[in-house]
């Protein structure tokens, strides 16, 4: 099984970072490769659309909003992977600023591991950054 596990730190409190990343219906806000998610199924389905055209649909597992958390597993996607279930956090760093996280554990099937990891954290890592972007222009 691969892990993956990317984090940033943002300087803006907790709670303004949790308001964009909790919302499960938000990535096309903050993550470019997004362009469009649409809920079904009470919210607990997301069907999302890439910027190359591609459709990925993923459902909620899990909502902490007590612990800024939740998870997600991927149903339906391009990616060469099985047992995909992703997480996405926010914690308080101490200092007035946030820890933002998302992480993933899959099953890799016809591809090679290594480029599947690399494309996984390339996206949460970009991801994030434009997070970061997003959050710290509020004021």
């Amino acid at each position: 099984m691969s892990d993956v596990r990317i984090s940033i730190a943002i300087a803006r409190p907790v709670d303004e970072v949790w308001s964009m990343l909790g919302g499960y219906d938000w990535l096309p806000r903050w993550l470019d490769a997004i362009v469009s998610s649409n809920l079904s199924d009470g919210g607990r389905l997301r069907h999302l659309k890439t910027a190359a055209g591609a459709v990925i649909v993923e459902r909620l597992l899990t909502f902490d909003e007590d612990a800024r958390q939740y998870s997600y597993a991927l149903l339906e996607g391009p990616s060469p992977v099985i047992d995909y279930v992703g997480t996405m956090a926010a914690k308080d760093d101490g200092k007035g600023g946030t820890l933002a996280s998302w992480s993933s554990t899959f099953i890799v099937q016809g591809a090679v591991e290594s480029e599947v990891v690399a494309h996984f954290e390339a996206l949460y890592a970009a991801g994030l950054r434009g997070l970061k972007r997003v959050v710290e222009a509020q004021r």
